[in-house]
């Protein structure tokens, strides 16, 4: 080793097939004092290569996480994972050591700085290369080639492990071979090292020769999400299910804070949630993004308060209409256009004094809208009032004719229809156009925080056809009224 180069000979015989004699011997004369001579004949000579060898800084260990409060911690590695919840960190690199070498490449790691294969807390040869490349552009099986590495560290590893390598997708498969199994601690800095070791001349006789990339560190950050801390103060799972258990029926699983949300914000909102004391219920800790925030206590004032509101779900905020395929067009287009009616004339009645009148745009295809609302709690008894609003737009016959309907709820993929009074027999429920209805059920529940409503026509081409009904309907605003208990 020569400071920070070392050069390497590699000597090697090859035969020349030459019409002229080659010089007998070539002398070689060493710095330490030594000669080598080589014997040349008609067909052959000596070829002497120096190989020159710096680090390789190849694939920039240039790894960052985003975190709260817009911090970026730098871990100065190829990829970062999590499994389990710890940490998993990947190294992956190239060396510039000649073939003629045939070295051993691996990884020394340690706590401490100052790596060598005599002073590191672990040595890991990078034993096989059978990876997988995915771009863009599809993948593409690749063994990679012999100045190529990489080495996983971390207490838990899977298959396959990817990595992010110039903008492609590296997937190693054979894991094992190439894992450091240590476990890596928060707020802990690890030190790491490549390396390359083969066998060379020196001083006449053949002797280990290790080549050592740039030592390397890397912290572990003490992130807020990490010990379930958070911005702003949220409830922890462990407030979740108490307040699920003192106030929800046992058949209704814990709702989510993602869930619960929009309703705490809107009782903060309140003057009774603005004056609600909650620091005894919050811990504060600091973390490398910021300040930690923990709400370990939900309030009972809050249940009383999003259990006793009405809610109204104005008919304007649609949240979606089912879509089909136009032949016409070739395209995907919505089955209804709406059209948002205001300032209703009080003579009609209708509740709000807006309402929002869908008409279908492929005439034979019966279609649904539905609505959307997070504010409904679960396990509370309402009472629930649809409104359907006349026709005030167009006076001709067709879009006076009356249409029928159901209306069911919407929770994952269950759908379930809820029963209105004076539906017929076939469970429909028909809405004149001359006049406003309202439809009132009682004992209305939902099993999940939020609701969805689909409303949908139910007439047939025939009934189309004879002049019966048409597929225009007319939606005014829903309320959800709580009902006191028995």
């Amino acid at each position: 080793m020569m400071k920070t180069r070392t050069i390497l000979l590699i000597i090697a015989i090859m035969g020349c097939f030459t019409s002229a004699v080659a010089q007998d011997v070539t002398i070689l004369h060493m710095k330490d004092g030594t000669t080598k001579r080589y014997t040349n004949g008609a067909k052959g000579a000596t070829s002497i290569q120096f190989f020159d060898y710096a680090p390789a800084k190849t694939y920039a260990p240039d790894y960052t996480s985003k975190h709260e409060n817009d911090y970026v911690a730098d871990w100065n590695v190829n990829q970062v994972c999590r499994i389990d919840g710890e940490y998993v960190v990947g190294l992956f690199w190239e060396d510039n050591v000649p073939s003629n070498f045939k070295a051993n490449h691996g990884v020394l790691f340690g706590t401490t700085p100052g790596l060598t294969l005599d002073n590191c807390q672990e040595k890991q040869y990078a034993e096989s290369k059978y990876v997988r490349f995915k771009n863009s552009s599809g993948s593409l099986f690749i063994v990679a080639n012999e100045h190529t590495h990489y080495m996983w560290i971390g207490n838990k590893i899977k298959s396959p492990m990817l990595m992010s390598i110039d903008e492609q997708r590296f997937e190693s498969y054979d894991t094992i071979a190439n894992f450091i199994r240590t476990p890596l601690e928060i707020d802990h800095t690890y030190y790491y090292r490549t390396f390359s070791e083969g066998k060379a001349l020196v001083g006449g006789e053949e002797q280990t020769v290790v080549f050592y990339g740039e030592e390397r560190s890397f912290r572990v950050p003490r992130i807020m999400a990490d010990f379930a801390y958070y911005s702003y103060p949220r409830a922890t799972d462990e407030a979740l299910a108490a307040f699920a258990a003192a106030h929800l029926p046992d058949s209704i699983a814990v709702p989510t804070w993602k869930q619960w949300e929009p309703l705490w914000d809107l009782w903060r909102a309140t003057d009774e949630g603005k004056n609600y004391d909650l620091s005894a219920d919050i811990t504060t800790e600091k973390f490398d993004d910021g300040t930690g925030y923990r709400l370990n206590r939900i309030p009972d004032e809050f249940y009383t308060w999003i259990a006793n509101r009405e809610i109204v779900i104005d008919p304007f905020d649609v949240a979606e209409i089912t879509r089909g395929f136009d032949s016409s067009i070739k395209d995907s287009v919505n089955l209804a256009n709406p059209n948002y009616i205001e300032n209703v004339d009080e003579k009609w009645g209708v509740p709000g004094g807006k309402y929002v009148r869908f008409e279908p745009v492929i005439f034979t295809m019966n279609y649904s809208v539905t609505y959307r609302n997070d504010e409904v709690v679960p396990g509370v008894r309402y009472k629930l009032q649809l409104n359907f609003a006349p026709e005030t737009e167009d006076e001709s016959d067709v879009a006076r004719l009356p249409m029928k309907l159901n209306v069911s709820t919407v929770l994952g993929n269950e759908i379930t229809r809820i029963v209105l009074p004076a539906e017929n027999a076939k469970g429909d429920f028909t809405v004149p156009a001359t006049e406003t209805t309202s439809v009132v059920v009682d004992n209305f529940s939902v099993k999940a925080v939020g609701l969805s409503f689909l409303i949908l026509t139910h007439v047939t081409n025939a009934e189309i056809r004879r002049g019966q009904f048409n597929r225009i309907l007319r939606i005014a605003e829903m309320r959800l009224t709580p009902m006191p208990d028995e």
